[in-house]
This record gives structure tokens, C-alpha cells and sequence, in this order.
């Protein structure tokens, strides 16, 4: 998109108090009585951020942590947990990346995404019984690889996000309760302890990547 003088020096004020340049600025500073922005308008937003800035939209990860944690709103967070590989999330989208890869808990938020819940691929997957879990961490997966959108990759991929390849998923059979955060956080030492304690099938898994090797 091509964008005037005026439009650079106002995205980049705007820019300057955003470390990295997702676009939250535009969605939490938004005008008094002003309406919520759409989905294309952040989209809109976040491009221009993109367009003006020279910063990478990769988030600063210095951290070699080899597990970490990221919160998800169900019904989201119960797709990536489902086992049936061909039916399940495998792509989660974000509007900002990382040069981090291994170990990722899948966190589910105590916040429901009631949108999501209306979605016709949503409704075909979960049945319409099917309770879902808040507030805790519900499966453990590997961070395989991030790539910006290249289409419809999967059924679940979002235009104009980055997509997180999500390997090797498994369903935790007893979730276990957790306080969430933003971005990639790191889970205590008496979290991964409580998450083996009452998922044993885990215990080796938790155990290796802790070690920095292959389960």
C-alpha cells in the first residue's frame, strides 16, 4: 500500500511506542466512543506498521528456555489438543513470530472466543456437548517452524497472520490449572512438575526437553 508523508509520520509515532510493531496500539488506543476496529481494519493497521517500519516482525528471544508456554482462548486451545491430526488445529496464528523452537504447553485462557464458537468449521468439529477447558494447561506440542501466510495451508490459517507449525501434539489427560500470560512464557518448575504428577504418559517427554534431547 502506498502511504503519504502524513500517514508515515503518524504510524510511526504511533510505532515508537510499540517495541515490536504488532498493531496492539491501534487496538487498545482507540478514540473515546469510538467503535471497536474490525478484524480487516487491524489487518489494515498492521500492514501499514509493516510498510513504514525497518524493524523485523520477529519478537527478541535471547532466552534458550527449552520449554515454553502460549495462552490460547478456547475453542482454540481445545482444537490444537485433539489427537485426530487430520481433523485438529495444527496451525496457530499470530500476528508476530519468533526465532524460538522446541517444547510448547498449550495453555488454555479463562477468556472464551464466542466468535470462534459461530464459525461453521468450529461448530463441525466440536460436538455440540462438548465442554470446554478454561484456565489451564491442556496439551504439549513442539513449535516446528513459522512461516508468514502463504494461503490456506490448513483449514484453521489465518490471512494475514504468521503461522506457527504445531508437531507432535498430545492431549494432556488430566489439564492442570494455570495462571496464563502474553506472548511465549515460562512455565515454574512446580508447574511442569504438577503437569507429570498427573499426566505420567508426559513425565519422560517434560524430562528430555528440560534436558535439551529427543523424546
Amino acid at each position: 500500500m502506498t502511504l503519504s508523508p502524513v500517514a508515515d509520520t503518524a504510524l510511526l509515532a504511533r510505532l515508537s511506542r510499540e517495541s515490536i510493531p504488532t498493531g496492539a496500539y491501534f487496538r487498545t488506543r482507540t478514540p473515546a466512543r469510538a467503535l471497536p476496529l474490525t478484524l480487516q481494519q487491524q489487518r489494515t493497521n498492521y500492514e501499514a506498521l509493516a510498510t513504514v517500519s525497518s524493524r523485523p516482525q520477529t519478537a527478541p528471544d535471547h532466552d534458550l528456555t527449552p520449554i515454553r508456554c502460549l495462552t490460547i482462548r478456547p475453542p482454540w486451545s481445545d482444537l490444537i489438543a485433539f489427537v485426530d491430526d487430520p481433523v485438529a488445529k495444527r496451525i496457530e496464528n499470530r500476528v508476530w513470530s519468533t526465532q524460538w523452537r522446541g517444547t510448547l504447553l498449550i495453555h488454555a485462557g479463562s477468556e472464551v472466543d464466542m466468535r470462534a464458537l459461530a464459525l461453521d468449521a468450529v461448530r463441525e468439529t466440536l460436538d455440540d456437548d462438548y465442554e470446554l477447558v478454561r484456565g489451564a494447561v491442556v496439551a504439549i506440542a513442539d513449535l516446528a517452524g513459522i512461516h508468514a501466510d502463504d494461503g490456506a495451508c490448513t483449514r484453521w490459517s489465518q490471512q494475514g497472520c504468521f503461522h506457527w507449525e504445531l508437531a507432535r501434539v498430545q492431549r494432556l489427560t488430566t489439564p492442570v490449572p494455570a495462571r496464563g500470560s502474553q506472548r511465549l512464557w515460562k512455565p515454574t518448575p512446580k508447574l511442569l512438575r504438577q503437569i507429570a504428577d498427573a499426566n505420567p504418559h508426559l513425565r519422560s517427554r517434560l524430562a528430555a526437553a528440560n534436558a535439551g534431547v529427543s523424546a
